[in-house]
């Protein structure tokens, strides 16, 4: 890690909104430079503002996870400005709805390509600075990264495959000192998902869920995870989900009542 009288350097992607936003405030009030990562460049701009305006050191960057340059731009910019990275968040990502006869090629495409490429761009780009620093690569999973649910083909596939590649990680850079978590939040209450469920005909959300996490509490396990206090953690997932993961309930898919189906029959959810 960066040197204890400096503030350690980490890069969180998604940054400009939900759960991206919360994990980089809370980093940077934690005492972290923080380049926020974002296609958005509007809410992005707005975002890396609020938080400044609190007192946290925060840069904006462009930056599509699916295009190398984009990722080589952004740890150019990021050596050029602090001289280095301690701390990768892969949070970048979306949640399209669909079954496996549903899903489209572009839909499977766009979803791999952002949940899982993207994160794999990352950490290839980062890696050669993270090893001078034995930092650490976060990447945001979700509950189900493990435990499917019907109608999340794509996006469940691709999270699957993030924890996956969370562990290889671990594993190909344990002795170079890089460490390699997951986290892996349940239902979070962000914009966006409440307009995803509003779209599936649920414009109520999260009324009746009772294993909301916040993006609060995600950037805190971050801020854990990247500390020296996390030194010897590395391989696992934190999951963020009140229990959800062992506890599922099928009632938990959020479509139109009148198309409800009882469990395993709801596979309808395109």
């Amino acid at each position: 890690m960066t040197a204890p009288s400096e503030k350690p350097i980490a890069i969180v992607t998604g940054a400009a909104q939900g759960i991206g936003l919360g994990i980089a405030r809370a980093l940077a009030l934690a005492s972290h430079r923080v380049m926020m990562a974002d296609i958005d460049q509007d809410r992005l701009g707005q975002s890396a503002r609020a938080i400044q305006a609190e007192g946290g050191e925060v840069v904006p960057q462009p930056l599509d996870v699916t295009k190398p340059d984009d990722w080589d731009r952004a740890l150019a910019t990021v050596g050029a400005r602090w001289g280095g990275l301690d701390v990768l968040v892969n949070n970048a990502g979306i949640s399209p709805r669909g079954t496996a006869e549903s899903t489209d090629l572009a839909l499977w495409d766009l979803t791999l390509a952002v949940n899982l490429k993207g994160a794999w761009l990352g950490a290839k780009s980062a890696l050669p600075w993270l090893k001078k620093s034995r930092g650490v690569i976060l990447n945001i999973g979700s509950t189900r990264s493990t435990r499917p649910m019907p109608g999340l083909f794509s996006y469940v596939v691709s999270k699957a495959g993030l924890w996956g590649m969370t562990r290889q990680l671990a594993v190909e850079y344990l002795h170079a000192g890089v460490r390699c978590n997951m986290i892996a939040p349940g239902w979070v209450d962000t914009a966006n998902e409440r307009l995803l469920q509003a779209r599936h005909g649920r414009p109520d959300f999260p009324a009746g869920v009772s294993n909301l996490t916040t993006p609060e509490q995600v950037g805190a396990a971050a801020v854990y995870l990247a500390s020296p206090a996390a030194r010897t953690i590395s391989g696992v997932i934190l999951y963020l989900d009140s229990g959800l993961h062992v506890a599922d309930e099928a009632g938990m898919v959020f479509f139109p009542e009148s198309r409800a189906l009882p469990f395993p029959q709801r596979i309808d959810e395109a």
